[in-house]
């Protein structure tokens, strides 16, 4: 009778503490230090930010991995996942997604192997032959769509972090766009890779939570958008090393 009383409070107290579980998409396996995929097991910045932001909230978070981010993008649609962390905002993406606020900015920067050349914009390393690796399903902003139309076959779309810079590091590309705090990482784990400081950044904006108009209600993302709010002070902790 004990332990049959004891397994009913616990479920009970799982019920206050979670009344609805938010499978949250992604395609990083070494996307450090905002990701890691350790086994079944998620680590890094972003992991952080979203235990801190959802702590004490309605929601649980179940983490669940696909192959790469177009593949979130349309697991999102249909609502098979509920939400991703990191994403810009889009017109395209703002059909089938709801946007929080922002909750951190991101630098998008150009990356080059040592021996490739120091460029001064992107329409320059293209007329120039050079190729890019990029995330399959990013946003680099409105400059970059329009270039990238012109250059498809110098554009090399990759699953994630880990894999473009390792083929950069080996040569098999010639420069990377990636957000900037993840590039550090790799620049200190590959001496072979530098910034291109004579280039601007590619894109610069903040970044939020998307979540699935087919499974997320908006009264949903107001709680969400109060959460952030909240724990504005705890996020801007876990980003100040970077």
């Amino acid at each position: 009778m004990k332990m049959l009383l004891l397994i009913l409070l616990f479920a009970q107290f799982n019920t206050l503490a979670c009344t609805k579980t938010l499978k949250m998409g992604t395609n990083e396996t070494n996307w450090a230090p905002y990701l890691i995929k350790q086994g079944n097991t998620f680590i890094g910045a972003e992991v952080d930010t979203v235990n801190a932001v959802f702590k004490n909230s309605p929601f649980c978070i179940e983490w669940v991995y696909f192959p790469s981010l177009s593949r979130v993008q349309q697991e999102l649609k249909t609502g098979h996942i509920d939400i991703t962390f990191a994403a810009s905002y889009t017109k395209a993406r703002a059909e089938y997604s709801y946007f929080t606020d922002v909750y951190r900015d991101e630098i998008m920067l150009l990356y080059k192997h040592k021996n490739a050349k120091n460029v001064v914009d992107l329409v320059t390393l293209f007329e120039n032959g050079a190729t890019v690796a990029i995330n399959r399903g990013s946003f680099f902003g409105a400059a970059f769509e329009k270039i990238k139309k012109h250059y498809p076959n110098q554009i090399v779309l990759t699953a994630d972090a880990n894999t473009r810079f390792g083929m950069l590091n080996k040569k098999r590309v010639d420069y990377v766009i990636d957000d900037s705090v993840v590039a550090k990482y790799f620049a200190k784990r590959y001496n072979t890779i530098l910034p291109v400081k004579t280039a601007p950044a590619i894109n610069v904006n903040g970044v939020h939570f998307m979540m699935s108009k087919q499974s997320i209600t908006l009264d949903e993302v107001a709680v969400i958008n109060g959460l952030i709010k909240n724990n504005k002070a705890a996020i801007e902790r876990i980003y100040k090393p970077y």
